[in-house]
């Protein structure tokens, strides 16, 4: 690896800038158009099919959610470990983290009380502290879950259909659950948490976007210092909102189900995602030349690595949490696992995501040469983002129907909307910045980066 060369002049700001005539100073447009189709479909979705669109709305949200949060984690991890190799990918990161404000006006139409109570059945239940005996989506269900429930009393109870000896006490079971909870779960303190999750995340994206921004003018090295030392605790915090806040909008969606790696889960799809994308927007970058020799095959090699770990970290944790719970088999955990299995439809949707986010990838990106083979990185990277949409519809879409397996075209408009005002916003800012810190101390390291 080589060492700085200090006695060599820094990359010069004004070529590392989007020029007016380049693709990419109008790409925001285009993703504001595409917002627009996309809010336009949904309005009219919205008012053809209220149920479906809170769900649609979620899952597109917490698509591009993870995607700004793991840009705030692939910055501030880069300051803990004192990494030089990214400092001249770091920026294009740090873009996207810039955007996460945006989320706190699309979480508007998820915080209305007619979509939580669609959402969350907890809503209900808190409403009235009555258990759910009736609730149809609950009961199909239930005999999702009844081959396992007579499976276990199957010695005691032989001869016992397993609706008619298990249906009522499981539903008086999960209607205690619900009552247990509603301390946590209620809407007045879900909104609470939500805003506090939002103010954090705020904070933490505009002050690590904000400080490098200043650095690019002042090039003063207390701001690499300053970052560097409170990175814990922008990680400590990071984990923390993350964790509840994907508690509170996904894991809530089936209350009585929980999982204590469930955060992680999401974290290590969120992780996936950014290294990902980032690869795939530097070459993006790199191809149209606003890049010169500042970002080369040795930076692109080492995100390609990095990508590779954390998709084998996410089937880890996917794995860890699946075989936990289906060697316990307990039924009111179990449940998670039929509603994406024995459903009609999901079982293909589960062997798609296993293979498509982890057999396929690992084979195609666990080679050296592939990963420094650009164009093949990119069409790796370009794949595992197509399976985190495909990941986060997994989590999100079997609670619409309990037992059946849809999709509808609100899903890709939400979609587009979503998608599509972020990516404007975070386009249109890349247009007013260096796109890569010009100011950071480490910078001549990075530019000299090289593989063992």
């Amino acid at each position: 690896m080589s060492t700085a060369h200090n006695d060599k002049k820094g990359p010069d700001e004004a070529v590392l800038r989007i020029p007016s005539g380049n693709i990419w100073a109008h790409a925001w447009k285009i993703a504001a158009v595409c917002a627009a189709i996309g809010f336009v479909l949904v309005g009219m979705g919205w008012s053809l099919d209220p149920h479906r669109f809170p769900f649609s709305w979620l899952f597109a949200f917490v698509t591009f959610l993870t995607v700004g949060l793991g840009a705030i984690f692939f910055v501030a991890i880069q300051f803990l470990t004192v990494a030089h190799w990214s400092v001249t990918v770091r920026r294009t990161a740090e873009f996207f983290a810039a955007g996460v404000p945006v989320f706190a006006i699309l979480f508007i139409p998820l915080a209305l009380p007619a979509n939580v109570e669609t959402l969350y059945e907890w809503y209900s239940h808190g409403a009235d502290h009555a258990a759910p005996a009736a609730h149809d989506e609950h009961a199909s269900g239930e005999s999702l879950i009844g081959a396992s429930v007579a499976q276990a009393q199957a010695a005691q109870e032989p001869q016992a259909p397993a609706a008619e000896a298990h249906d009522d006490p499981q539903h008086a079971l999960h209607g205690s659950l619900l009552e247990k909870k509603h301390g946590y779960l209620n809407y007045g303190f879900w909104l609470g948490r939500a805003a506090v999750y939002f103010a954090v995340w705020i904070l933490l994206a505009l002050w690590l976007f904000r400080s490098s921004i200043e650095q690019d003018k002042s090039k003063d090295k207390r701001i690499t210092a300053r970052l560097q030392k409170w990175s814990p605790g922008v990680l400590a915090l990071f984990a923390l909102t993350l964790t509840f806040a994907m508690f509170d909008w996904m894991m809530s969606l089936e209350p009585t189900w929980y999982s204590t790696i469930y955060g992680v889960y999401v974290f290590a799809g969120a992780a996936v995602t950014i290294h990902a994308l980032v690869t795939v927007v530097t070459l993006g970058l790199k191809s149209r030349g606003l890049l010169g020799d500042a970002v080369n095959v040795e930076h692109l090699h080492d995100l390609g690595k990095m990508t590779f770990g954390y998709m084998v970290f996410w089937a880890y944790i996917g794995f860890s949490q699946m075989m936990l719970q289906w060697y316990a088999n307990i039924p009111e955990e179990i449940v998670y696992y039929h509603y994406r299995w024995h459903a009609e439809g999901w079982r293909g949707v589960s062997i798609f995501l296993v293979v498509g986010n982890f057999v396929i990838p690992f084979i195609f990106l666990i080679s050296r040469n592939v990963k420094r083979r650009l164009a093949l990185l990119g069409i790796g990277c370009g794949w595992l983002l197509v399976m985190h949409v495909v990941d986060i519809f997994w989590f999100v879409m079997p609670n619409v129907q309990r037992g059946h397996f849809s999709v509808h075209w609100m899903d890709l408009a939400a979609l587009l909307a979503i998608g599509g005002i972020y990516f404007a916003v975070v386009l249109f800012g890349m247009r007013r910045h260096p796109l890569i810190p010009v100011g950071d101390p480490r910078l001549e390291r990075s530019l000299h980066f090289q593989n063992p």
